[in-house]
């Protein structure tokens, strides 16, 4: 019995001790001299991988604003949508900073920074498809990220749609393109994107699923990790660097944010 209580303390010590099961401060960060940063690389103009295969778009910009503050190096974790928060649980990312909108079923698995950028999500289709509401939906083909915020949305307000759940916003958006689905949900900028990948569809937004936005998420409890990318965030907006990387990379300026 001794040698099995002394077997479980070892064992409860050197699960404390592990990297992964503790949070990162910000001096941990600095002494370790890299931060990791979770993305999505399958979601143009925020996250993508450039001609040269290296990481492209908006979120990868500010995760390297983020480090070069930090004064460490940039290390981009590359992750899918439903991927997003167990890396962040299971310790292999410190931040993930990747279109994560803040919701309320998200905040009880994660910590919010304030916003970064606005998100509002869409339902996206062809011009020429006759949809304003959800009843319109009934029969329709609807392809959205498995576990997203739309996938939630669609599946509550149009339980009539033949919803199709795919593991990233790339296949979700080429699903579209090639004719798998009739609708998609996204962000407000995937429309411009469609019409730009096949001239001529016209693709448009249809019905507004909701106002959102955008923060990076650390593991509940990283309370010192947190309040610095809060000050980052509040800092970069008051600066001007949010506003010029939002019209750099995704045409549009960043507008009001709301503080949390």
């Amino acid at each position: 019995m001794r040698k099995l209580i002394a077997a479980l303390a070892l064992a409860f010590a050197a699960g404390v001790a592990s990297p992964s099961a503790q949070a990162q401060t910000v001096d941990d960060i600095v002494k370790k001299g890299e931060i990791v940063v979770g993305v999505d690389l399958t979601n143009a103009p925020w996250g993508f991988l450039d001609a040269q295969q290296q990481p492209a778009g908006f979120d990868p910009a500010y995760a390297q604003m983020l480090a070069d503050k930090l004064g460490v190096k940039l290390k981009i974790e590359r992750v899918t949508s439903p991927g997003r928060i167990p890396f962040l649980q299971s310790g292999r990312v410190d931040v993930i900073l990747s279109t994560l909108s803040i919701t309320a079923e998200r905040a009880k698995q994660v910590w919010f920074s304030t916003p970064y950028a606005p998100n509002p999500l869409i339902l996206i289709g062809e011009k020429s498809k006759n949809v304003s509401k959800y009843s319109d939906l009934k029969g329709l083909r609807v392809a959205v990220p498995r576990g997203s915020p739309q996938d939630i949305v669609v599946s509550r307000e149009a339980p009539d749609a033949i919803i199709m759940k795919f593991d990233d916003d790339a296949s979700v958006q080429q699903a579209l393109l090639t004719g798998q689905a009739d609708l998609i949900g996204g962000g407000i900028l995937v429309p411009a994107t469609l019409n730009k990948m096949a001239p001529g569809k016209e693709y448009e937004p249809k019905i507004t699923l909701s106002e959102l936005f955008m923060g990076m998420a650390v593991k509940k409890g990283n309370i010192d990790l947190l309040q610095y990318l809060n000050t980052f965030v509040f800092l970069t907006k008051q600066s001007g660097e949010i506003d010029q990387l939002t019209r750099k990379h995704l045409s549009v300026p960043v507008g009001n944010l709301p503080v949390m």
